[in-house]
């Protein structure tokens, strides 16, 4: 039982360490696709 709970909590502090990346990353793909419907047709 407490082996279920640490990877659990290994799992889970490793999403969040890595939140701020997904984060940005998928801010980023989103500002990229704005971008592009906005001004795909001038680009």
């Amino acid at each position: 039982m407490d082996d279920d709970e640490e990877e659990a909590g290994g799992a889970l502090a490793a999403i969040r360490a890595r939140s701020g990346v997904i984060l940005g990353a998928v801010g980023l793909l989103a500002w990229l696709a704005l971008i592009w419907f906005m001004f795909g047709d001038v680009l």
